[in-house]
């Protein structure tokens, strides 16, 4: 009775929660993974996540973005990508902390640069703790002129960023125009790798039209809190507009908890020091 009452909630269960899922249910290629970092290893501060490649601590995060990166790296050996988006179904799925951290692990090996293309709800400023006031994205499009004014170095972290600057009326309207894409051409001669970081695809259109004019998109998908059905869509719509979708990336994955219930998987787990076990011994 336990087993089958143990299936029939997986059968019912329409989010997803691991590897698994995301060659099943959304029929895409997964990059990697990010783990579930909890208050006690995050010391109580939650914008630690964006200072991982400098803080103490968080080795297997930041081992498991490494491996994101490589993955990433060998996707577009056969076709580049020196332009990605990143964009995931619904907020809160952690796209942004994402972004931010595929832009470190790059800025690592070559010169990076992260925008804030997110003109609704921007965040990178704030997780970097850039000064406010500055030139941003928006300053650029008007006037292109004032671009090397828009860009900040965040030097230990090793990369640039581009915020998104005062949030226009209409972004979809600004990220359409033809100084935009200008602007972009101009970066991808400065730049060998360009992160991209957009709002969510249900909630606007602003990452359907980026990712026409980018190389490839990232997708996020927060486990066991996405509904397939939701990010299956969001994936399709990507598809449907000739868009390239390198994989997903799912995030905030209970290491421990799969490790524990999912053979499969407890190897991959245990190098980075995830495991009830690893961290005792």
């Amino acid at each position: 009775l336990g087993l089958a009452l143990a299936l029939l909630a997986d059968i019912l269960d329409s989010t997803v929660k691991n590897g698994d899922d995301v060659d099943r249910k959304l029929g895409v290629p997964m990059l990697g993974l990010l783990p579930l970092v909890s208050e006690k290893e995050s010391g109580g501060d939650p914008q630690r996540l964006v200072r991982a490649f400098v803080d103490e601590g968080l080795d297997g995060f930041r081992e498991l973005v490494r491996t994101l990166r490589t993955s990433l790296t060998l996707a577009s050996m056969q076709k580049p990508a020196n332009i990605i988006l990143v964009t995931s179904s619904v907020p809160g799925e952690g796209k942004t902390t994402t972004s931010c951290n595929i832009a470190e692990a790059f800025g690592q090996m070559e010169k990076t640069l992260l925008i804030d293309c997110d003109m609704r709800r921007p965040s990178v400023a704030k997780k970097f703790g850039l000064p406010s006031g500055k030139p941003g994205l928006s300053n650029a499009v008007a006037y292109p002129e004032m671009l090397d004014e828009c860009i900040q170095t965040v030097e230990e972290v090793g990369i640039d960023v581009i915020s998104s600057g005062p949030v226009p009326p209409n972004p979809l309207e600004l990220l359409g125009s033809k100084n935009f894409r200008d602007i972009l051409d101009t970066l991808r001669q400065r730049y060998s790798r360009i992160i991209v970081d957009s709002a969510p695809m249900q909630a606007v259109s602003d990452a359907l039209y980026l990712s026409t004019i980018v190389d490839g998109v990232v997708y996020i998908v927060k486990a066991d809190s996405t509904k397939d059905r939701l990010a299956k869509e969001g994936i399709q719509r990507l598809d449907d507009n000739n868009a390239r979708v390198i994989g997903v990336v799912l995030n905030q994955v209970d290491i421990e908890r799969e490790a524990r219930y999912a053979d499969s998987y407890s190897g991959y787990y245990d190098p980075y020091a995830y495991t009830s076990e690893k961290s005792e011994s």
